[in-house]
């Protein structure tokens, strides 16, 4: 019989994985200005563009974590069997991942654009809340509220 794959190493995967590109791209937008290769914008649309940083930033947080909390705890009291919640709360996690990428990804455009250091500020700020909201199995049993052989069929254990 084969043997199934570990849904908390694939989530914690597709973590890393929008980790460590909106790491590499801030790095990289970070040499690019520092070695003068990109060319700043118009000084006059610096105020405008914090002002949509903030604002999508603040609003794609509170969004994406309000968002998550409900799918989680939807998940977690729903009557499906461990699999149907697991699947339930990756889809939650996907859309907070999001929500805290992409105003992070935004802040670095807006760095390249401007050269502003608040805006990598924010972009590492991004990086961080990210980084704060690494899975970690132990958590999603305790959230999900996964007996002990549920975890063994999310671990791919065959039994």
């Amino acid at each position: 019989m084969p043997q199934k794959k570990n849904i908390f190493s694939g989530l914690k995967v597709i973590h890393l994985s929008l980790f460590v590109s909106l790491v590499i791209f801030t790095v990289v937008a970070s040499v690019l200005r520092e070695r003068e290769f990109i060319f700043l914008a118009d000084g006059s649309l610096e105020m405008t563009l914090q002002i949509v940083a903030v604002v999508v930033s603040m609003g794609a947080l509170l969004t994406g974590f309000n968002l998550f909390k409900r799918r989680m705890l939807a998940a977690r009291s729903s009557a499906e069997p461990a699999a149907e919640r697991m699947r339930q709360y990756l889809s939650a996690c996907l859309i907070w991942w999001a929500m805290i990428e992409g105003p992070g990804l935004l802040a670095v455009i807006f760095f390249l654009l401007t050269g502003n250091y608040g805006f990598f500020a924010l972009a590492v700020f991004h990086i961080l809340v990210l980084l704060l909201f690494f899975p970690r199995a132990s958590n999603i049993i305790v959230l999900l509220n996964l007996s002990s052989k549920d975890v063994a069929e999310l671990e791919g254990q065959n039994l």
